[in-house]
């Protein structure tokens, strides 16, 4: 987190899936990160989760939203929903814990036309499809060579997707 906030530009914007139980976690350790802690969105996976008996479904997941300073509203001012429903099944699932493309659209779109999503445990690149189709650039790591073939396909034929 705090090489992510060395390399981000001032006004930019950090976005983490986190599951609740490390929620107050990740949120400190966003702040310790020299991070401003914005909030929380909520991806309603709609009644896209498997039932447990006896139990409330786990049918959302949350996003730490954070910035490097202050945001410049005036420059990008959008306004964007808190709660997000999507299918975890649309858009195709590419990585285990993979999330939907139209979900990483609506996300990559707090970022200002012409900046740069920079995704450093990005799988196989939803978010990297998402930030290419908005137009904006995109940087991403991978451990797994699995993955990293997958997300380079991706990449590609995204950017070949574009290009016409």
């Amino acid at each position: 987190l705090a090489e992510c906030h060395r390399v981000t530009r001032p006004g930019g914007h950090l976005l983490a899936f986190i599951d609740w139980r490390m929620l107050p976690t990740m949120t400190d350790a966003v702040q310790v990160a020299g991070w401003v802690w914005q909030g929380i969105v909520v991806w309603d996976k709609t009644n896209g989760c498997r039932p447990q008996r006896g139990r409330f479904r786990s049918q959302s997941e949350y996003v730490v939203w954070a910035s490097r300073g202050a945001i410049d509203t005036a420059a990008h001012p959008v306004v964007l929903p808190g709660v997000i429903p999507v299918h975890p099944s649309r858009g195709g699932k590419h990585h285990q814990v993979g999330k939907p493309e139209p979900l990483m659209d609506q996300l990559v779109s707090i970022v200002p036309p012409g900046g740069t999503v920079l995704d450093p445990f990005m799988g196989s690149a939803t978010t990297g499809v998402a930030a290419l189709r908005a137009g904006l650039q995109f940087v991403g790591a991978e451990l797994s060579a699995g993955y990293f073939a997958t997300a380079e396909q991706r990449l590609a034929a995204t950017c070949k997707g574009i290009q016409r």
